[in-house]
């Protein structure tokens, strides 16, 4: 136990000291980790329980005008085999829909989701994964201004803007690998480490005749919950992507303090604080009952941007969670406590 806590405190450390380069340009949460099939298809099916569902939504930029909006759901479970001491297979769908900006930029895509985790031993698993869908992207020029609406004193919006759109969406495959390790000593000591790649088949984007390329993504995670004390756990999370020429990376942790421990009665609260590499500070707070969980944070923006919009309380986030753990039957049992 003592060699894998160490080793996960040197693969957060490297995350933290690494590469640091800013934006990413696919959909990302500040609690990246409350979102889990959008950063590796491979952790479809790893969580303490038989059936996951994660809302969460995010607004920043509100006081830009024009905020930026993101909303995602998540749906994940586990399917048992005969086999199961030895592994099982994870489904799971998830749902995301982003807008920004003037022109209402949007992004809508629906993905399918599956893994097969291999039980090496009660302490370590080794699952791979992989992601399919559909996505869309589109804007309106409704919200536009154009230098023939502009009279000379004023703006016009009912002058004609004489631009010609020819296309203002386009729709491509989505498509996802990856792998994880997990170690797991009990429900409240285990860490997650995984890479995956995002749109192996680079689709293109055509608006009005240029065409792009969408690049590659590459996502590392790496999530740990380790109990230090009878009411006490540590959490440790890091997350890289890169995409094309931009990067981003967060790194965080937060103190679990568990209120309660009795059998449905079960309380305990997080309090932590996520760091955007040269962009944002990121407190953050989670209330757990049960089964039910509510996490919430705050990007409190760093750069130059502050200073010309007021923009410290730059974007608030909320997760929501309910897992369902299956009773089992006597005859049946797990290969470890808790898959």
């Amino acid at each position: 136990m003592r060699k894998n806590f160490y080793t996960a405190m040197v693969v957060f450390l490297i995350f933290c000291f690494g590469k640091n380069d800013l934006i990413g340009q696919d959909i990302h949460y500040s609690q990246f980790y409350n979102s889990p099939l959008n950063i590796n298809p491979a952790l479809t099916g790893i969580f303490n329980g038989d059936v996951r569902v994660i809302g969460s939504v995010r607004d920043q930029w509100r006081n830009v005008e024009v905020p930026y909006t993101t909303f995602t759901g998540n749906y994940d479970m586990k399917l048992y085999t005969k086999n199961r001491d030895k592994g099982f297979f994870g489904v799971g769908a998830i749902f995301n829909y982003d807008q920004s900006g003037d022109a209402n930029y949007n992004l809508t895509d629906l993905n399918l989701t599956g893994s097969y985790s291999r039980i090496l031993n009660s302490n370590n698993i080794i699952t791979a994964g992989i992601l399919l869908g559909v996505a869309s992207e589109g804007y309106s020029a409704n919200g536009l201004r154009w230098d023939e609406q502009w009279t000379g004193d004023r703006f016009d919006p009912s002058l004609p803007s004489n631009e010609n759109f020819n296309t203002d969406r386009f729709t491509y495959l989505e498509s996802g690998v990856g792998v994880n390790y997990r170690f797991q000593k009990s429900a409240r000591t285990n860490f997650n480490l995984g890479v995956g790649f995002w749109h192996l088949n680079q689709p293109s984007s055509t608006f009005d005749n240029i065409t792009s390329q969408l690049p590659r993504r590459l996502a590392l995670n790496f999530t740990g919950t380790f109990k230090v004390a009878n009411p006490l756990d540590l959490g440790l999370h890091a997350n890289h992507y890169s995409q094309g020429p931009y990067a981003e990376t967060v790194v965080g942790g937060l103190v679990r303090f568990h209120l309660n421990q009795n059998a449905g009665k079960k309380y305990a609260i997080d309090l932590g604080c996520n760091y955007r590499f040269g962009s944002s500070l990121i407190p953050l707070a989670a209330l757990h009952f049960n089964q039910w969980y509510v996490g919430a944070s705050y990007d409190l923006n760093l750069t130059h941007f502050q200073d010309l919009h007021d923009l410290r309380a730059g974007g608030p986030e909320v997760h929501i969670r309910y897992i369902i753990t299956n009773v089992q039957p006597l005859s049946q049992k797990k290969a470890c406590p808790i898959f």
